[in-house]
């Protein structure tokens, strides 16, 4: 189930965030836990996202919004506080 989350929460930041990074000076407050968790997820093996997020189509309507959307606005600042958050 954390494997789901964190594809769901991966997806809607890729679908979120359609512009190229910029090389601007960190951002106050941190960065959410959607985009700390997109980050570590981009390290993944190929195909491994695209699998979790099949899964995740599959099993109900809203569940993707359910699962991102309190992640989008906590700024935890590190990557194990937000995988905490998840639950």
């Amino acid at each position: 189930m954390k494997r789901l989350m964190t594809t769901v929460v991966t997806v809607a930041m890729l679908a979120a965030s359609s512009g190229a990074a910029s090389a601007e000076p960190r951002a106050e407050p941190p960065p959410s836990c959607v985009a700390l968790i997109t980050s570590y997820e981009a390290q993944l093996a190929p195909g491994f996202v695209g699998h979790e997020v099949s899964g995740l189509a599959t099993s109900g309507p809203g569940l993707g919004t359910a699962l991102v959307s309190p992640l989008a606005h906590k700024h935890l600042g590190s990557f194990e506080s937000c995988r905490e958050a998840e639950g």
